[in-house]
């Protein structure tokens, strides 16, 4: 007989101890899912928290920026502000005298025992980003050379470019297609007709995202640009600009013949007219009807546009009509009682690039026509090609005129830079000798300066009357605008001698202008400004006026209606020039600088 009693305790032993074993296990399982419980929840408060510290903190940025503007800029921030479930503070200092830098922290629960804060970091400023983005813009009166000239840097012209022997163009070369002088098509008011139609944002219920124009021009030919009478709430984004051909009495979302971009620095809050040019120029028809749409990035009730409308529909060729969005499968377009502000500008004559013996352009041309005897380095595009010039690239004949191009600075830019200076304070009678300081503010006369005089400008400064300036004078903005760039204003016609410069504050990025409003036009081709051998590190401005440099000259950024180049003149384009900002006077308003937005 077996005796089975020491193996059944033996595994009685061990049937204990597995169990022993799992229910360890389970414990632990228990124990980990529940650790894990903890941990997932823990982690989703501390999310929620973020980001509603982060919401609290942009809260506090919005409420940082409207008390600078509401201040005039003495806004100091605050020590600690209760705000939903938790609070901010808002830190604020001086970077230069246009710019602050706001440090904004929100905190949950509070200040005293935060459970976790956010800080955002962003820079404001008084003032206007705008783009020189050529060493050399010409209007429709074109480019003048003498001999040996070098631009180091793209011209852009919208008028023809005759030079003499041995100039060179490092960069690239586009003369648009000439525009015609005055308007094909347009549309204004007068006095009480002239009412505001609101679109970028809901109005009674209307999501006016897109409004479009209708037109009819008078003569077949390429359309070269618009002008659209407007204003702006805020900052919007720069909306998109589209010519559209019709389809029963509304803009055909299907044929697009055009779109260009409006730049919103371009558009204060004060009307204008203000020019959108297209990445291709269309071909329109006599008598049929087209369209001018604009469509706005977002519906946003802080930041909107304004299109100046004629209730007494004075325009017959055309109407108005707005849309939620053009893009639906069946966009709905109502009628808007009344005609937008508008102006279209159709094409004229072939322009032309013609440079003689030994000139050069390394980069590529753009143009109608290009004769003389020259070298061209890279591609040409072109209409007719001269026998006496060379084509390194590759040859495109029977391309498309370059679109004009749009001036970097509006006269709605400029009237506001005016008011800023009136605002600053208004000084009748002439100026004369050689003062110390210059601006800010109005100068209701003629300025007479002698030779060898150091200015100190104080942004803006707009003379009403003539500028007159001896030898060896320089002007330079005040250190205090730090990387904020100032400008000049003259009405009237400017001479300056030789070896006057326009210098910025010192700090890189900041230039001075001379910005001339004297139109050489009316005034019989008189020059706005007329320069001995100088060498200028700011900014010239002319949109109107005939700029004429001697031989010798030193530039870095020239644009004017039309340009007379003296002999061994040099242009040195600065891509700084590129994103220019223009420091406001007393009267502008706070903004967030594009690209210092920091969170930690």
């Amino acid at each position: 007989m077996i005796n089975f009693s020491g193996y059944l305790k033996d595994q009685s032993g061990q049937i204990l101890i597995l169990t022993f074993a799992a229910l360890g296990i389970a414990l632990f399982t228990v124990l980990f899912v529940i650790a894990g419980s903890q941990v997932y929840f823990q982690n989703a408060q501390y999310s929620y928290r973020s980001e509603s510290a982060m919401a609290i903190a942009e809260a506090g940025v919005d409420k940082a920026l409207a008390s600078l503007n509401k201040t005039g800029g003495s806004y100091n921030g605050e020590a600690e502000t209760s705000f939903g479930e938790g609070s901010y503070s808002v830190i604020v200092t001086d970077k230069d005298a246009a710019t602050k830098i706001l440090q904004v922290t929100g905190y949950i629960p509070n200040k005293a025992n935060p459970k976790v804060k956010r800080t955002i970091t962003i820079q404001a400023s008084k003032g206007e980003g705008l783009s020189f983005n050529y060493g050399m813009q010409i209007g429709n009166g074109g480019l003048q050379m003498g001999n040996t000239n070098t631009i180091k840097g793209s011209i852009y012209s919208n008028g023809n470019i005759l030079g003499g022997d041995g100039n060179t163009f490092t960069g690239d070369v586009y003369i648009a297609g000439a525009s015609q002088p005055t308007a094909d098509q347009q549309s204004d008011c007068i006095d009480a007709n002239c009412q505001d139609y609101i679109f970028g944002k809901n109005v009674g219920g209307e999501n006016r995202q897109d409004v479009a124009q209708s037109f009819r021009p008078f003569v077949d030919g390429i359309l070269n640009k618009v002008s659209l009478k407007l204003k702006k709430v805020g900052t919007p984004a720069n909306p998109t600009v589209r010519i559209m051909a019709d389809s029963s009495g509304k803009p055909n979302k299907n044929t697009i013949l055009a779109t260009g971009t409006l730049s919103a620095n371009l558009v204060t809050n004060q009307y204008s007219f203000v020019d959108v040019t297209f990445s291709t120029s269309p071909n329109l028809n006599n008598g049929t009807p087209y369209w001018i749409m604009i469509h706005s990035q977002s519906l946003d009730n802080s930041n909107y546009w304004v299109w100046s409308l004629d209730l007494a529909g004075s325009y017959t060729q055309g109407a108005a009509k707005w849309s939620a969005s053009w893009q639906a499968g069946s966009p709905v377009w109502t009628g808007i009682s009344g005609d937008l502000g508008f102006q279209t500008y159709m094409g004229g004559a072939p322009t032309s690039l013609n440079l003689t013996n030994g000139s050069a352009v390394n980069g590529s041309v753009h143009a109608n026509t290009v004769t003389g005897n020259m070298t061209i380095s890279k591609d040409a595009y072109y209409q007719t090609l001269g026998p006496s010039v060379t084509v390194s690239g590759t040859k495109y004949p029977g391309s498309t005129d370059p679109a004009p191009a749009v001036f970097p600075i509006s006269d709605a830019n400029i009237t506001d830079w005016k008011n800023q200076a009136a605002a600053a304070g208004i000084t009748n009678g002439n100026v004369s000798g050689c003062p110390s300081t210059l601006g800010p503010g109005e100068i209701n006369g003629n300025v007479s300066l002698g030779n060898s005089c150091n200015i100190k400008v104080f942004s803006p400064v707009w003379i009403t009357g003539a500028l007159n300036v001896g030898n060896s004078t320089r002007f330079m903005l005040d250190s205090s605008f730090g990387a904020g760039s100032g400008m000049i204003i003259v009405d009237g016609k400017t001479i300056l001698g030789n070896s006057v410069d326009f210098a910025g504050s010192g700090t890189s990025g900041s230039y001075l202008m001379l910005l001339s409003t004297y139109n050489s036009v009316l005034n019989g081709g008189v020059e706005a400004i007329d320069s001995g051998n100088s060498s200028f590190s700011g900014i010239i401005y002319a949109p109107y006026g005939k700029v004429e440099l001697a031989n010798g000259s030193s530039f870095n950024e020239l644009t004017a209606w039309e340009i007379d180049l003296g002999n061994v003149s040099t242009l040195t384009y600065q891509s700084g020039l590129a994103s220019t900002f223009f420091s406001s006077g007393p009267a502008g308003s706070f903004s967030l600088v594009k690209g210092t937005y920091q969170v930690r």
